[in-house]
């Protein structure tokens, strides 16, 4: 039996995937503490794990950071928006976060931490003496956003750079992007940590996430990544964490249509992203309405809004939530805003994507499925329904799109996460458990 420490950003993309891997660990009976928010205490206690709270000064309720942080919605949309986040959400925590690290470690010897992609305030840890810490590993929650000379800055959505002249334009570009637009964000995580008493960073902000902890799991398989030639040893492709089999799940009285041959749709706007459906289900059933071969699907992620339920036509259902390991395996076709669990479940099943993303990393989400052939990138947040009705109609009639979405299923589907995470973990611990932390 070992005993690890979870820690996990207090937003639910980042929290759900370690919720997946601390229920796994406690099945197979090891202990764990999970450190999150308190506003997912009742989630983490039914994996069987033990809570810990943040800090009070960084344990935000993630539907109130309007609030918490009002300065961001006075920015426009785009980079100035974006580098407040990454300075003042993520770099910001990063002291509060350790502190909290501390605390556990001081009561909890753990065999190894495990945290999500954007939990920085392991870089302390990373940055202090080996031997004062436990093994770091890192779950990468979402595409792949470290620094190549075979790919093209994250964040711009562009495909791999295939000439030699091609990759010099993209390093020039990279390293413009850095020390421009992210200059000041990497100046603010490195001035956090020089308060702390810790070096600066080794690497660029999002470089540095991915290779300062011992080891990068990334959830998803190699295949649906730009290929790199200079990738670190300490990265694994561990496959993507699917939903597990819903409980109780009760089938609405519609549910046998979903098996009468027709071709089935499903449209998505995430976990968060559904206070304006009009982004992307509202176009997407007016693309696909009187199309009596079509059985559309929409989820909000939350309660229906009446004016949505009532120009829903009439090929199409609304639902507040269906568990997708029950429905995905009946969707022929999936249009979706590019959330990277969602896309890449939908992959794992073979099902091509119509993926229409322009919030956080979802352009590059999007990117990576164009350019791995298994779909068709929009390259907006607020597609027409003209774009949508081509984009699902040319995956219907071009089998090309779904014969590769197949063959990244088969890849997607050598992996079992969870097993490949806990062999992971265990593979760090062999050594004696590190002591807890003196006060």
């Amino acid at each position: 039996m070992a005993r690890y420490l979870l820690a996990a950003t207090a937003m639910p993309g980042h929290v759900m995937p370690l919720l997946a891997v601390a229920r796994h660990l406690v099945g197979a009976g090891h202990q764990v503490c999970f450190h999150t928010a308190s506003a997912f205490k009742a989630q983490v206690e039914r994996t069987g794990a033990v809570f810990e709270p943040l800090v009070a000064e960084i344990d935000h309720d993630h539907r109130a950071l309007e609030q918490k942080f009002p300065q961001q919605r006075q920015l426009p949309p785009g980079p100035a928006r974006l580098c407040f986040g990454l300075k003042h959400f993520f770099a910001d925590a990063i002291g509060p976060q350790y502190q909290g690290l501390r605390n556990i470690l001081q009561r909890f010897a753990a065999d190894a931490i495990l945290t999500d992609t954007m939990f920085c305030g392991t870089f302390p840890l990373l940055l202090g003496p080996r031997h004062e810490r436990p093994p770091v590993v890192a779950l990468g929650i979402t595409a792949l956003a470290l620094s190549s000379a075979d790919t093209a800055a994250f964040g711009t959505g562009m495909a791999p750079p295939t000439t030699p002249q091609a990759r010099q334009q993209c390093r020039t570009m990279q390293q413009t992007l850095q020390r421009t637009v992210f200059g000041d964000v990497q100046r603010h995580f490195d001035a956090v940590l020089q308060r702390m008493g810790r070096p600066p960073l080794p690497a660029f902000f999002t470089d540095a996430m991915v290779t300062l902890p011992d080891l990068y799991l990334q959830l998803t398989a190699q295949a649906f990544e730009y290929p790199r030639s200079d990738l670190p040893a300490t990265v694994q492709f561990v496959g993507p964490l699917l939903a597990p089999p819903a409980q109780g799940f009760t089938p609405p009285p519609w549910w046998p249509e979903l098996s009468d041959g027709r071709t089935v749709v499903l449209v998505t706007q995430g976990t968060l992203a559904n206070d304006d459906p009009q982004q992307l289900i509202v176009p997407t059933l007016k693309a696909l309405a009187g199309q009596p071969h079509l059985h559309v699907i929409a989820t909000t992620g939350g309660p229906v809004p009446p004016e949505l339920a009532a120009m829903a036509p009439a090929n199409a259902r609304i639902m507040d939530f269906v568990p997708y390991g029950e429905l995905l395996p009946k969707v022929q076709v999936m249009v979706t805003n590019g959330g990277y669990g969602s896309v890449n479940h939908a992959l794992s099943l073979g099902i091509p994507l119509v993926v229409a993303g322009a919030t956080e990393e979802k352009p590059e989400i999007a990117a990576r499925v164009a350019w791995a052939g298994a779909g068709i990138n929009l390259r907006t947040g607020r597609p027409s329904t003209r774009a949508i009705a081509d984009a699902v109609h040319l995956l219907l009639a071009d089998t090309s799109y779904r014969e590769r979405a197949q063959a990244l299923s088969q890849a997607l589907r050598r992996h079992d996460a969870l097993a490949e995470i806990t062999q992971a973990l265990q593979s760090l611990h062999s050594a004696p458990a590190v002591q807890a932390l003196a006060a």
